[in-house]
């Protein structure tokens, strides 16, 4: 019992530090801190112009959770460039501090989760707290930004070669094109076509793109996985969303009608096991699977095909639904730990 609740009360510890995260994150404390070297309270909120006793507190939590370093001799406190990394930095590949607005984002949507579960388990994407969205898009913008043209292309046999002669790409499920973007600068030979059933996401896409120069390889249109087209395309992609979506089969099988003979799919789904029992204790398994309780099972719910599939369930279920829907050479071409990537040819 005693270490149970232990464990229990540091899940507490975290689930409250996290609010304090965000707050530091959206006050721009974390930012202020960065190479700063050591700080006072008083240097800090002056420098934010914020509540000198409200930032005396918000340090004494970082300090104790042990984000920054206290000098109680000196009276000052330092945001080690270690800490930065993950906290504030925001081309660093250990950047993930857009997980803390997801998952306050969990906790405003409390209310109607509690509903989705007494009634018929959905709750639609559009429900959602906007800080959801952005907490979304920065989060997977790491992982894009270090892996897409690093490991996860490059893993698919062919794809990279593809890009680089000039390929036309759709990408079902774009959010707000942070993927795409980048894509279509890397590749800039290709053509990317984003298409998404959200429209705010569509249209902040569509901003992004205006603010990167209105590159004219990459587009964007609203428009649910059935509505993908009308090709033929070269390659279809998934970034992190095929477990969203109402209906996955039905959207692989349009992903093999728009393809052209010889097309490649690739799906980035998060990284999961097959059996449940080999992934207790994994904190990025425990992370997806409360994200995929709170938003990817009940938003899936909340669209036609009602499929559920969640974030969590393993490769084999990924790798048996892309055979199901008519592909060959079907395989899991990485795991990179933090994301599975699945390929498959038309």
């Amino acid at each position: 019992m005693e270490e149970f609740l232990g464990r229990f009360l540091t899940d507490f510890a975290g689930a409250a530090s996290t609010s304090m995260t965000v707050l530091g994150d959206r006050l721009g404390l974390y930012q202020a801190m960065t190479g700063a070297g050591p700080l006072s309270a008083a240097d800090l909120a002056k420098t934010t112009g914020l509540h000198p006793r409200l930032v005396t507190e918000w340090l004494a939590v970082q300090t104790v959770s042990e984000y920054v370093v206290h000098d109680s001799a000196a009276g000052t406190y330092e945001l080690p460039d270690a800490h930065a990394a993950v906290l504030s930095m925001v081309d660093s590949p250990a950047y993930v501090i857009g997980a803390a607005d997801i998952i306050a984002g969990q906790y405003l949507a409390m209310s109607d989760l509690e509903q989705a579960f007494r009634t018929d388990g959905a709750l639609d994407y559009s429900a959602q707290h906007p800080c959801v969205f952005s907490g979304i898009e920065r989060f997977f913008r790491t992982a894009y930004v270090h892996q897409i043209a690093e490991s996860w292309f490059p893993a698919v046999p062919g794809l990279v070669e593809r890009l680089e002669r000039g390929a036309r790409v759709a990408d079902v499920g774009c959010g707000h094109g942070v993927a795409d973007l980048l894509v279509g600068t890397t590749w800039p030979a290709s053509t990317v076509t984003g298409f998404d059933a959200h429209e705010p996401s569509v249209a902040q896409a569509r901003a992004k793109a205006i603010e990167a120069g209105s590159p004219g390889n990459v587009s964007f249109r609203v428009a649910d996985a059935d509505g993908i087209g009308p090709g033929p395309y070269d390659v279809v992609v998934f970034f992190d969303s095929l477990h969203d979506l109402g209906d996955p089969p039905a959207a692989l099988r349009r992903a093999h009608e728009v393809l052209a003979e010889g097309g490649l799919l690739v799906a980035v789904e998060p990284w999961s096991t097959d059996r449940l029992e080999d992934s207790v204790g994994s904190p990025v398994a425990r992370i997806d699977f409360a994200a995929s309780t709170a938003l990817c099972t009940p938003g899936s719910l909340a669209q036609p095909g009602r499929y559920g599939l969640g974030t969590q369930g393993g490769p084999a279920k990924r790798l048996a639904l892309l055979t199901e829907a008519g592909f060959r050479e079907v395989e899991l071409a990485a795991d990179t730990g933090f994301n599975l990537v699945f390929a498959a040819t038309k």
